[in-house]
Order: structure tokens, then sequence, then C-alpha cells
């Protein structure tokens, strides 16, 4: 049987052949700005996430600004695996109608090699790096201090040996477990460490208040990037290192009289301050207005008491929050350990093995000692290195840094001159980065407390073995 068609049916036939090329291509282009709007960084921030405003304006001035959400909480993924894994999220739409509490945690992070590793890949060689950071004292001057570190950041293994490398990357390079039981991560009582031959060491926090069977129900999570750190895309820095960076920059003036300690004023009178955004303000207006009256400047300082207090408006409103109870101090940082224990969660000397050996407690592995200089006083003093000598067997035990100062006797003046306690500089042992404050989780202060409560100096047991002469070699203080 032949068919045949009339002009008006193939006009027909081809206008509808049109008509569903049109609507196929405007449903594509439709999905496609669908699709991109719902991974764009303003769908985030007004359709889901305005429930965390502090984390937006956050995320806009920190060092990951370019870099979209959905790079790290969703990974740099081909587009089916993301299209997949979209519904996984639908779980927080009820939350998002019905209200839930303010999540401080994100809890659906991608591995870091989905996600960090797209553009810091930590096989690759790259070099220690050095960082200069300076404060400021409460003192009339706010006389600077200046921190300066080398960080071993290093990661010059062999691609086909991953586990030689060394310094802050091996915890990436090497396969590293842990155990946490808040989604923060703020308390890690259990690391488990896979060796290059497949052995497997377990450290535990005997200290721990868990007990045996509430951490065996925890399931272990890999050491990622993020662990530590983890406020990269977020950050919520202690807001007195802000006010130093200001000093640093000069945007707030040293001329002005103890104008740290009324920086340091303003900070703690405002870590109750919650609300609203224009309540927050009202209300930081009035402490700074309080502040400037109680410390008058002269009239030439006028101007820059001026700047200062709008500096001072800026650091507050971005350290307090919408939700009352959340403060800056919320946000851990991980990546340090000056304000939270960061490093010291697992580094701190206590966390021990079935042969009781402990995850080291040494500075030196991240970085080296700290060299610092005081603007009034005599700063750090840098160990001497002598031909001939190698450091006693104590220097690699894993407690030393707590330990040392117990733990002296005249042949440490060989390479480290002087031995007087201090937190003043002037010598090796009165190192102001070590002595001068107090570490959160772990203390290295120069002196013990008796059971009394009075303080007193480290008593000095039995000395360590004798430095051993090494004529073919310079003692080194690279642990």
């Amino acid at each position: 049987m032949k068919l045949s068609f009339g002009r008006k049916t193939m006009v027909g036939a081809i206008g509808t052949l049109v008509a569903i090329g049109s609507g196929v291509m405007v449903l594509a282009a439709a999905g496609i700005a669908g699709w991109e709007y719902t991974n764009s960084d303003q769908f985030c921030e007004t359709m889901c996430h305005s429930v965390h405003p502090e984390e937006i304006a956050s995320h806009k001035t920190a060092s990951h600004a370019r870099v979209h959400c959905v790079e790290c909480h969703m990974g740099r993924n081909s587009t089916l695996k993301l299209i997949a894994m979209k519904p996984t999220h639908f779980k927080e739409l009820w939350g998002m109608i019905v209200g839930y509490e303010r999540p401080l945690h994100a809890s659906g992070m991608r591995p870091a090699r989905e996600a960090c590793e797209a553009c810091h890949y930590p096989q690759t060689e790259h070099h220690d790096s050095i960082a200069v950071n300076k404060r400021y004292g409460t003192d009339p001057k706010s006389s600077e201090i200046e921190y300066r570190l080398t960080l071993h950041t290093s990661a010059d293994a062999p691609r086909e040996q991953p586990w030689k490398a060394s310094g802050i990357h091996w915890h990436i390079s090497s396969d590293v477990q842990y155990k946490s039981p808040d989604v923060q991560g703020r308390a890690i009582p259990w690391v488990q460490v896979t060796k290059a031959d497949g052995t497997k060491v377990t450290y535990i926090d005997p200290e721990s208040k868990l007990s045996a069977d509430e951490l065996a129900k925890i399931e272990p999570r890999r050491m990622e990037c993020f662990n530590c750190h983890n406020a990269v895309g977020h950050p919520f820095p202690n807001p007195a290192d802000r006010v130093d960076a200001a000093i640093a920059s000069g945007k707030i003036d040293r001329a002005l009289p103890s104008v740290k300690a009324r920086a340091v004023t303003l900070i703690q009178s405002a870590e109750d301050v919650s609300g609203p955004l224009a309540q927050r303000t009202a209300v930081i207006d009035k402490l700074i207005a309080e502040n400037a009256t109680k410390s008058p400047v002269a009239a030439n300082l006028k101007e820059k008491d001026q700047q200062f207090q709008k500096v001072m408006k800026d650091i507050l409103l971005t350290a307090t929050f919408e939700e009352k109870g959340v403060t800056w101090k919320s946000f851990p940082n991980h990546g340090q350990h000056r304000d939270f224990p960061g490093c010291f969660r697992c580094h701190d000397g206590k966390h021990l093995n079935d042969k009781g050996e402990a995850i080291r407690l040494q500075c030196t592995l991240c970085h080296n000692l700290p060299q610092v200089s005081l603007e009034s006083g005599k700063g750090s003093v840098a160990s001497t290195v002598v031909a001939g000598v190698t450091p006693p067997d104590s220097h690699n035990e894993p407690n030393f840094m707590h330990d040392h100062r117990s733990k002296i006797d005249d042949t440490c003046s060989m390479c480290h001159g002087k031995l007087d306690f201090g937190r003043e500089g002037g010598n090796f042992c009165a190192n102001p980065a070590c002595h001068g404050r107090s570490w959160p989780a772990v203390d290295l202060n120069v002196e013990l407390k008796s059971a009394q409560g009075a303080t007193a100096p480290a008593p000095a047991p039995a000395a360590p073995k004798p430095a051993k002469a090494a004529p073919e070699k310079a003692m080194s203080n690279k642990k």
C-alpha cells in the first residue's frame, strides 16, 4: 500500500516536529538554568540557608570566597553524580519549613579527594612556609610582639610512597582514623594509624570520660584536610586577633593611648550581644560611645579615634550573632592551638597505645621553635648549633615538650646557653611564645603548681643521658 501526503499534511508534520523540538530545547534550557541556579551561592544563601547569615558574610571575606558552596559541600564531581546526590539534601527541607535548631557544623562534607584536593594536591612538592604574626599588648603603648614561625608544610614524599611524607601533611598522606563523640570534633579520644606494612596502631586517651563500650559504638572517620582546616570556608577568628591585624595594617593607630586595651574592653562588653543586625548595631554603637567617653583623647587624635570606633564597630558586628548564646567561640578552629585545643586534641602526650607509647607532643613536628621579637623586651634566643654534638635521646621522647622542664642538667647549656626560666626572652629557656600564655589542653608554663596552690620552679630530677660525641656530624635542631 502506498501512502501519500499532501502539502498541508507535510507542513503540519514539520510544524509539530519544530514545536516539539522547540519545547524540548526550552525545557532543556530551563533545566540547565534551574540546575545552575540551585548550585549557585545565591540559592544557598537565600533559599536554603538564610538561617546562617553570619556564615554567608564570613564566606564572602574569607580566603575561599571564590570557591562556590557546592564545591566543598557536594564536591567537584560529575554532573550525573551531583544529580544523584541532590535528593540526599531533601532531609533538610522539613527543618527549613517548620524550623530547627541552628546547626554549628556541616555534617555532609565530601571527602577531601572530591573537594579540597581538586586545588590542593598534598603529594605535590611544595616548600615549608614562614608565618609572621604581630600581636599587641594591653599596656599604654600597645607594645608590639612579632612571632615568626617556619611551618613544616612540605610534602616531598614519593607519589608511590606517600607515607614518607613528614610535617603537617603527614596526616593526609598517611591513613589516620579517629573517633570523636561530637560533630565538631572538639575531642578525639581514639586514633588509629595504619603503617606502610599494613599494621595498625591504636592510641586511646585514658582520661576520656567515654567507656570502652561507648567508644566502640562511635564510627571511625578518616582524617581529612578539613578536620584541621575546618575554618577556611567560614572563619570566625578571635576578634582580638582582628584588632591586632587592624593595628598592624594601620587601620587602628597606636598613637591612641592604650588602644589595644580599649579594644579588648569593647570585645568583652559585647560578648553577650545578640539579635537581629539592627538591634546589635544599636547596642554596639552605645558600647563604643561609652568607651569613647571613658577614654577621651587629645584634640589632635580625634580623627584617629573616630577611625578606631569605625573599625571596632565592624569587628564587633562580625563577632556577634543573631541567636543568643552563639559566639565566635561556638566555631572552633582546629588548624591552630591558640584558642582551641586543635592539634592538642591528639598531640597532648596522653594518647597511649598498648605499649604505653604516646602520640608525640613535640612542637617541632609541625613548626620550628617560634622566634619572638618584643618591642619592650629582649625577645627569644635561638639554640646554638654545636659541632660534634648530637641531641640526647630525651629530645625524641613523645612527651618531651611537656617534660623537658624537669630534665635539665649542665649539658643542656652546651647548645642552649644560659638556662634561666622566664617569659620575657633573653635566653633560650625564656621564649615568650611558649611560656607567655596558657595553651588549651596542654600546660607549657615554666612553673609547677604545688598541692597548696603556690607556684614553684620546676624540679630537676635525674638528668638525661649526656650528649654523645659525633665528630663527623653537626648537631641539628630538625626533628
